[in-house]
């Protein structure tokens, strides 16, 4: 932000002022919280949007949510993508694995007229995992899993054709299975992939890290096509980036974003954990950590209240190693949907009434408004 143009700073009081009379008051968003409500959303004006396309592709500080428990247009707009705040970036959504129904497809064309962005978004350690239906066509014929009698990890091998076990069976089915996801997204619109990589299965595996690369690459390759992106997602733990030193250095740097769990880390735990532990992410690849970082996003969790101060603790990071990160994150971003009561109201400095008062005011602290 110091660096920014007077042009930059008038853009972000414009912008910002626009988001606190439109957000923070809750001047535009009543209608949104009527399950019934006639119209999904008020149309912003053109000046409104044109002002939010400026501030989406100007430099600035990113906020990204985990999004569960997604149902799309007609409910409760916690369970919407146009409930979230208009300066909310992007968003992956958890345990999403595709096939959306109208009303998710209609939510998320609208959240990304808006300006937000998309990701599917769940942990597949095995070949096909998430997407794999549960019967196929042989010979002309339709085949159902429970016909067969197999096991998940057998009925995975036959309808993805891995199994006689062979490595380049399985590279194969990698190529197939990541071609498979990146035409969901592209059925859908959706943009691109976040791949939580927290588990070992037969797609990662130390055992062969060239397979989960190729699944990698594979989906940069297809997504470059449109115009989608791939994600990587890793705890936020020292002892978690054995992960990391599985991705190889050229998915590294094709990589859109690295987004850390970094659940209970506040300001020295992230310093530590980024750059000045022995065993930090910078010690891990240090010839491609200041790339690494400058895309980082480091989260907070929602899911546990005793844990969400750390969130706007680190809207408040400044790296004592003098680099800058790309913004932050939380997951179940949806649970701070509801308003806050008075006393944590006043203890966050927001009024109450006001959804999602933590990114909320994570956003302003992270962007502040400059008044000319």
């Amino acid at each position: 932000m110091k660096n920014m143009k007077n042009t930059k700073n008038i853009l972000f009081g414009t912008v910002l002022g626009l988001f606190f009379t439109f957000g923070i008051l809750g001047t535009s968003c009543s209608k949104w919280t009527q399950p019934e409500a006639e119209d999904y959303y008020e149309p912003p004006t053109e000046s409104y949007k044109d002002n939010f396309s400026d501030y989406f592709n100007s430099p600035h500080k990113l906020m990204f949510g985990w999004f569960g428990n997604w149902a799309g247009e007609g409910g409760s707009m916690g369970n919407a993508l146009m409930g979230l705040p208009d300066s909310v970036d992007f968003v992956s959504l958890w345990l999403c694995f595709g096939d959306l129904n109208e009303a998710q497809q209609k939510d998320l064309k609208a959240f990304q007229e808006r300006g937000g962005r998309a990701y599917l978004c769940w942990t597949a350690r095995n070949i096909g995992e998430g997407i794999t239906p549960d019967h196929m066509i042989e010979n002309g014929e339709v085949i159902y899993r429970d016909s067969l009698g197999l096991d998940d990890a057998q009925w995975r091998a036959k309808f993805w054709g891995f199994e006689d076990g062979t490595r380049d069976s399985k590279l194969e089915a990698t190529v197939k299975f990541a071609k498979a996801l990146a035409d969901t997204c592209s059925k859908y619109d959706i943009d691109g992939y976040d791949y939580d990589m927290e588990a070992m299965g037969d797609l990662c595996t130390s055992a062969d890290t060239s397979l989960i690369n190729t699944f990698f690459r594979t989906l940069i390759e297809e997504f470059a096509k449109e115009g989608r992106h791939l994600n990587i997602d890793i705890p936020g733990g020292t002892g978690w980036l054995h992960y990391y030193d599985m991705i190889s250095d050229d998915v590294v740097k094709n990589t859109q974003y690295f987004i850390w769990q970094t659940y209970e880390l506040g300001h020295s735990g992230l310093n530590s954990f980024f750059y000045t532990s022995s065993a930090s992410v910078r010690a891990h690849k240090p010839h491609l950590f200041e790339e690494v970082f400058k895309k980082s996003i480091p989260t907070a969790t929602f899911e546990r209240a005793v844990d969400k101060h750390y969130f706007l603790e680190q809207a408040t990071w400044v790296p004592s190693f003098g680099m800058d990160f790309a913004g932050i994150g939380a997951y179940h971003i949806e649970y701070d949907y509801p308003d806050a009561s008075a006393e944590e109201a006043a203890s966050i400095g927001v009024q109450t009434g006001v959804e999602y008062p933590h990114v909320r005011r994570a956003i302003s602290i992270m962007n502040p408004p400059i008044l000319k």
